[in-house]
């Protein structure tokens, strides 16, 4: 069975109704996964642009036997709805509804929760609508991987700046296949390069293609918009956060270049509440979860286990993750 047959079949749904206001309410179907061990310590991953929770599908191996997984596809993303315009995606609306997840499907009170990407934004928005609402749990500790938190320090691609102009837009997806878009990511945005013929690169190209899912690119790229505008106000607010917190990083992204994570780190979490540490992953690129999932899941049990570390290589190896910082 490959990756996407698998992970297709493990599906749980949860009817979505929209909180954004030009949506009027639309309810949507959102694929939800639960992996792993019942009754383990839970672990929810949030995914980010353009792909979906797939990406999660090596880590959910790794880390199957100890923790207890829980994920989804956001709305316009993998095996979830992607209505089209006039329907309006947002970072807002997809925070909402991960905190309904978490909160009133899976009922989780003690968790970690992993993100990525566009999904870092998604977390960081979520985390003060925790203390906003009644009967709801933030995370325990929150893990925060590869994603462009920082605009100014970032490089968007060719491709995103295509999807994000008005007049090429809608060309650019129609130009585009589900293939064409998996094969550029796989040979630019992962750690070592991927031909169309990787079960992951694979796996991506049937996601992108499940609902028609290229059409709606122009429609959810515009989560940049978001970010640009209220990124700063998010960094502010999460450097107030008693919630520990760490940075993982895959050195070798060229999109979320390492002075992001490192101007991140610096400005917003070095000094911030809570217990807060800053790993780099020396053989990963922009997807550090596919790339290297046992030097991640090896950070995700040590957050678990709030276990003590010295700002070391872990392993002793030299192509091992390194513990760059750590507070207090």
């Amino acid at each position: 069975m490959d990756a996407f047959t698998e992970w297709q079949s493990g599906a749980t749904e949860i009817t979505w109704k929209s909180t954004t206001a030009a949506n009027d309410g639309a309810q949507v179907s959102v694929f939800s996964r639960r992996c792993g061990t019942p009754g383990a310590p839970a672990l929810v991953c949030v995914h980010g642009f353009p792909t979906a929770s797939i990406d999660f599908f090596a880590l959910t191996r790794e880390l199957g036997a100890e923790f207890d997984i829980f994920l989804l596809d956001f709305p316009g993303y993998g095996l979830s709805d992607k209505p089209v315009a006039p329907y309006v995606y947002s970072l807002y609306d997809d925070a909402r509804l991960l905190v309904h997840a978490i909160t009133n499907v899976w009922q989780l009170d003690d968790y970690i929760m992993l993100t990525h990407d566009r999904g870092t934004s998604i977390g960081m928005i979520a985390l003060p609508m925790f203390s906003a609402q009644q009967d709801a749990n933030p995370p325990a500790e929150v893990i925060f991987t590869n994603a462009n938190i920082y605009l100014p320090l970032a490089n968007l691609t060719g491709f995103q700046k295509a999807l994000l102009d008005p007049t090429v837009a809608r060309s650019t997806a129609r130009a585009t296949t589900p293939e064409m878009l998996a094969a550029g990511m796989g040979a630019t945005t992962f750690m070592p390069r991927r031909g169309v013929d990787d079960p992951e690169i694979a796996a991506l190209a049937k996601c992108f293609a499940h609902n028609d899912g290229i059409t709606v690119l122009p429609d959810t790229v515009q989560y940049l918009n978001e970010r640009a505008a209220d990124e700063t106000n998010w960094l502010q607010a999460l450097s107030t956060s008693d919630v520990n917190t760490s940075l993982v990083w895959g050195l070798h992204d060229t999109v979320a270049p390492v002075r992001v994570a490192n101007y991140v780190w610096d400005e917003f979490l070095r000094s911030k509440p809570g217990w807060n540490r800053y790993w780099i992953l020396p053989t990963a690129d922009h997807y550090l979860q596919c790339d290297a999932p046992a030097q991640l899941a090896q950070v995700v049990r040590l957050t678990a286990g709030a276990e003590p570390t010295s700002l070391r290589t872990l392993g002793d190896k030299p192509d091992g993750a390194v513990l760059v910082d750590q507070s207090p």
